[in-house]
């Protein structure tokens, strides 16, 4: 099992990230997602008819074209930098450094709380769309719904003696994985929001950086020449 952690650690820590910032900005601001930003959509229907949360209609909006902008510059990066795994170091170097800059914002008192949520909807979106272009980051950590469905069937045919192939029962664990990853980042969130604020959104700025640590070029090829050692070298 520790091994199946280590290989999934990237997709445990982004999972862990968006429950983190989610369950923070959806307690700190009484009602906003910055990361599921699907679940906004409930919460408008919400206010349309009243309900006391309607006040943060406007911001709930605004996260849909934000996301979908954080998203492009995700795009843009892996387009204009080369290779993929570069691209991907310096988006998630760009996505700490987005959310470290929330936490300072509201440790100076600088920036208002909902610029601090809508910066960081904006990271979110990046991270979602970089963990779909570059694989190697692991399956999309943002499917919490698709991934817990999935978990019900497995157990639902366990239940009835059916015994999952060696893909399937991968696909159970990775499963499980995001959906600890997520729970437990909710947690957290919640957590640091009592303790420390928005704050406490460093947290998973330092575990996005360690991530891009792990992804960066020099280790990359290193790893690459690791691999290519007695292997034969190809013709031009």
């Amino acid at each position: 099992m520790l091994s199946l952690l280590t290989k999934k650690r990237n997709s445990l820590v982004l999972s862990f990230v968006s429950g983190f910032a989610d369950a923070l900005f959806f307690i700190h601001l009484g009602g906003l997602f910055v990361g599921l930003v699907t679940g906004n959509v409930i919460l408008i229907g919400l206010g349309l008819v009243g309900d006391e949360k309607g006040w943060l209609r406007g911001l709930q909006i605004m996260t849909f074209p934000l996301f979908m902008a954080g998203a492009g510059l995700a795009g843009i990066m892996v387009a204009r930098i080369k290779p993929l795994e570069r691209a991907t170091c310096w988006t998630l170097i760009t996505a700490a450094a987005a959310l470290a800059t929330t936490a300072l914002l509201a440790i100076s008192g600088a920036g208002p709380d909902y610029a601090c949520a809508l910066l960081t909807v904006t990271t979110m979106g990046m991270l979602t769309a970089i963990n779909r272009l570059d694989a190697s980051l692991g399956p999309p950590f943002s499917l919490m719904t698709g991934n817990i469905a999935g978990l019900a069937i497995a157990v639902a045919r366990r239940l009835g003696g059916y015994r999952e192939k060696a893909e399937e029962w991968g696909q159970s664990v990775t499963s499980i994985i995001l959906v600890i990853g997520f729970v437990a980042g909710c947690a957290a969130g919640a957590l640091a929001q009592v303790m420390a604020g928005v704050a406490g959104m460093l947290v998973p700025a330092f575990l996005l950086l360690l991530i891009a640590l792990f992804y960066s070029p020099g280790s990359a090829q290193k790893s690459s020449r690791s691999e290519g050692v007695g292997s034969r070298p190809r013709s031009p």
